[in-house]
């Protein structure tokens, strides 16, 4: 049994995106609770491995990597992403295109290479696979008609994945985790700084307040945990009642 202080001791994960924002929050996370990780990134970095999620062959070598370090793969983090926004009219094909290339490509090709290696350290399969989504896939927001598209794509991919690998009789957890807005480097180059230093833009918020990538962490790590063991195919919401406080 894992150590309280270390719940994840003798597990290890592979996150995507690792670089910067969630993605670094979770990598993060998951070392403190014990894991061995090892991060991805198109940016490479100190500890970082270069990975293009879009890309089968990186896959190919993300994984080697990681079982060639730490001999097994127990965790897969799908957070690698890239963001668009602005007026339907003035978005051109090859934006649209990205978006579904980085967040449902990148995230099949994730799902199918972690599945196969899992599968590949015993049967029954064990694991936990969690994507990265958004409550943008949830409800249409103004002007992120590609990323919101995109997202509500990644969420139905995970739960199809899981209903299948369950009924192969894999013990392999698949769950998506919905952030609501949260301050990245990627967001704030979107939006600009000005927009999360101004509390009337969250004046909607239950909680009055945007995300951290350390909210959307915990929810990562609640999903990697063995505790979480009955949780497949579900889509964790992280807003502060964003969500459901507009469908109201």
């Amino acid at each position: 049994m894992a150590h309280v202080d270390a719940p994840l001791a003798g597990k290890v994960a592979l996150v995507t995106g690792a670089a910067s924002g969630i993605g670094a929050a979770a990598a993060r996370r998951l070392a403190v609770a014990g894991a061995a990780v090892v991060g991805t990134d198109l940016a490479e970095g100190c500890d970082i491995l270069r990975h293009d999620v879009r890309s089968e062959a990186d896959w190919d070598r993300a994984i080697d990597v990681c079982v060639s370090r730490h001999g097994c793969l127990d965790i897969l983090v799908l957070c690698a992403g890239t963001a668009a926004a602005g007026p339907v009219l003035e978005l051109d094909l090859e934006t649209f295109r990205d978006q579904a290339r980085v967040h449902v490509e990148g995230a099949f090709l994730g799902l199918r290479a972690g599945v196969a290696r899992m599968r590949a350290q015993g049967r029954p399969a064990r694991g936990s696979i969690i994507a990265v989504g958004s409550i943008a896939g949830e409800r249409p927001m103004l002007e992120t008609a590609a990323y919101g598209t995109a997202k509500a794509a990644l969420r139905h991919l995970t739960r199809a994945v899981a209903v299948e690998v369950g009924r192969k009789g894999d013990l392999i957890r698949i769950n998506c985790v919905l952030p609501g807005g949260t301050r990245t480097p990627m967001t704030e180059a979107l939006y600009g700084p000005a927009y999360w230093e101004d509390p009337n833009n969250f004046a909607a918020v239950p909680l009055r307040d945007y995300c951290r990538p350390e909210d959307i962490a915990e929810a990562i790590l609640f999903l990697a945990l063995d505790e979480s063991e009955f949780t497949t195919a579900a889509a964790l919401v992280v807003d502060g009642g964003w969500l459901i406080s507009n469908r109201i």
